[in-house]
């Protein structure tokens, strides 16, 4: 293990206090491991109930990590002083999952815990429990930010894992705005889009979303102008993801093109077909999916 990697995540989970709120990003898992066991044996010896939400990472692999020093990790669970739930078989709320729901279920679980007689609550998360559990994303993102808002003042801190492996390098940089405090060795870069001149417009390389909106647009609005009297052609074969603002952002500039131009959208792939289907923009406002795709290149999606 890197041992300048090792002090960082020890730097990292003794700096948290009651009130924080630590997005850890890694698929190192021995720098996770090292993360788990520094953050829960410190709640447990500090007198905090520590509650672990698996995804993943199931209950073996937890007790695994914290098996090292005595009468752990078994002795702690019949005292409650750890509490495991595996949210893929036993959900921690009642019916439907809704964010609001669960923030409240963890506030109360602040409560309960100092009525218990514990200092206060810990919660340490892999969050993939949210797909375990059929949670979608936005949900688990609107979650995550109401923690975030409900943690100061409260005798409580969360310490959230995230798999760049398991989520998308847009997801990850989503959560980490959302904390406060970040760590780890896989923090993802901000979502890149590369964008390439063609003879006859751009071609759309990596991801579109709000973090490369303005990019977008300023070379939409470059392209068209370049391409003067002739159609504008937007290559998708190489676009990795797009939101649904990047699909405004082309809308517009089609509609903005008069009515003797089109802006074809080339290697679209099946989600970008839907998404203008369903918005009833495909063939309409100048905007048209050209079914031509470059052999051997990826089609574009949203998601």
């Amino acid at each position: 293990m890197d041992t300048s990697q090792a002090g960082a995540t020890v730097a990292a989970v003794g700096s948290m206090a009651y009130g924080s709120h630590c997005c850890f990003v890694s698929a190192d898992e021995e720098i996770v491991r090292l993360a788990v066991h520094s953050y829960v044996r410190d709640g447990l010896s500090a007198d905090d109930r520590v509650l672990c939400l698996l995804g993943r990472r199931d209950r073996t692999w937890l007790m695994s990590t914290l098996s090292e020093g005595p009468a752990w990790p078994a002795e702690r669970e019949a005292d409650g002083s750890l509490v495991v739930v595996d949210i893929g078989r036993t959900p921690l709320w009642e019916g439907e999952f809704s964010p609001e729901g669960m923030a409240q279920t963890f506030f109360a679980a602040v409560e309960q815990a100092l009525a218990d007689g514990f200092r206060g609550l810990r919660v340490c998360g892999d969050m993939t429990w949210g797909r375990a559990g059929g949670v979608a994303y936005d949900e688990l993102h609107e979650f995550e930010r109401l923690a975030g808002l409900g943690l100061p003042g409260r005798r409580a801190m969360g310490f959230c894992l995230y798999d760049p492996r398991e989520f998308s390098s847009v997801q990850v940089d989503a959560q980490e705005r959302l904390h406060p405090i970040v760590a780890g060795t896989g923090q993802a870069r901000p979502p890149s889009l590369q964008v390439t001149d063609t003879t006859r417009g751009l071609r759309l390389i990596g991801e579109a979303d709000v973090a490369t909106r303005t990019l977008l647009e300023e070379a939409l609005r470059r392209a068209a102008a370049a391409q003067s009297g002739r159609d504008l052609v937007v290559d998708l074969s190489a676009l990795e993801f797009a939101d649904l603002g990047a699909m405004e952002s082309l809308y517009r500039t089609a509609a903005a093109l008069g009515p003797d131009r089109r802006l074809v959208l080339r290697a679209a792939g099946p989600a970008v077909r839907k998404v203008l289907d369903l918005l009833g923009w495909s063939g309409t406002g100048g905007l048209v999916v050209d079914g031509d795709r470059p052999s051997g290149e990826r089609s574009g999606g949203t998601r």
